[in-house]
């Protein structure tokens, strides 16, 4: 049978055991944004602290055509904001900035991958 004072130390234990989170949290990894082309990196770009805005215009050839991306790194966030595709589904899937999430251009062969170290 328990009693008062071991139900007491039993809770005092669990919540020690749990205070490290509350103290430290959870760990953040860095994330940064991966621009594949053809299954060729082009630019890997760190996110994580990134301030101010950049672009990095794409260009390739694909049955002798030209094709176009345009890449904005905005803060922490990375989007396609101009592509002459025909479906501009990249350009609709908007800013991306958490480990897992991709964006992807199929007729021009482009992936952004947003991935952590």
């Amino acid at each position: 049978m328990l009693k008062k004072a071991d139900i007491v130390l039993i809770a005092l234990l669990i919540c020690a055991s749990l205070l490290p989170l509350f103290v430290f949290g959870k760990p953040t990894a860095a994330v940064y944004a991966e621009i594949r082309q053809d299954g060729k990196v082009l630019e890997t770009i760190e996110l994580t602290g990134h301030t101010g805005s950049r672009e990095i215009p794409v260009t390739c050839k694909h049955d002798s055509r030209e094709c176009h991306n345009l890449i904005r790194i905005e803060n922490e966030k990375i989007a396609i904001i101009e592509a002459d595709c025909p479906d501009r589904i990249c350009v609709h899937t908007g800013a991306i900035s958490q480990p897992g999430e991709v964006i992807a251009c199929l007729p021009h062969k482009l992936i952004i991958e947003i991935k952590e170290h």
